[in-house]
């Protein structure tokens, strides 16, 4: 009988299947997931509301700031004017802005709202709020 062959055959099974078992269980984890954070939950009471948020978007400003695009509709046949107002969260910073709008009846309505919050920070940690207010 060989024992000796016997013994380094299975002492060498333990050593790969140790190391294929174990294969990227070393390696720090990196990162994954959506670059851009999701958007809040929340969502708009639009209820008997004629202007509303159909999307939004948030970008990197030229300067390195977080922009949010929003896209305005206004659901009634009259020209209506409203507020869009924007709340970003990045890490502990909170910011809420402004921005007037005004639409005609039955269209739609492109809005960038600029915020001071880093674009940055924001991807790593943020969230946004997107309303109209009247």
């Amino acid at each position: 009988m060989n024992r000796r062959g016997l013994l380094g055959s299975v002492g060498r099974l333990l050593v790969v299947g140790g190391v294929t078992a174990g294969a990227g269980c070393t390696d720090a984890a990196s990162p994954t997931g959506p670059l851009t954070p999701p958007r809040a939950p929340e969502e708009t009471d639009t209820s008997g509301a004629s202007l509303v948020v159909r999307d939004f978007v948030d970008v990197e400003g030229e300067e390195g700031n977080l922009l949010v695009r929003v896209t305005v509709e206004n659901r009634s046949g009259d020209r209506q004017t409203g507020t869009i107002v924007v709340t970003a969260t990045a890490g502990d910073t909170e910011e809420t802005v402004s921005e007037d709008v005004t639409v005609p009846g039955g269209e739609r309505v492109d809005v960038t709202v600029a915020t001071s919050l880093s674009f940055e920070a924001f991807s790593q940690s943020g969230s946004l709020r997107v309303n109209v207010q009247y």
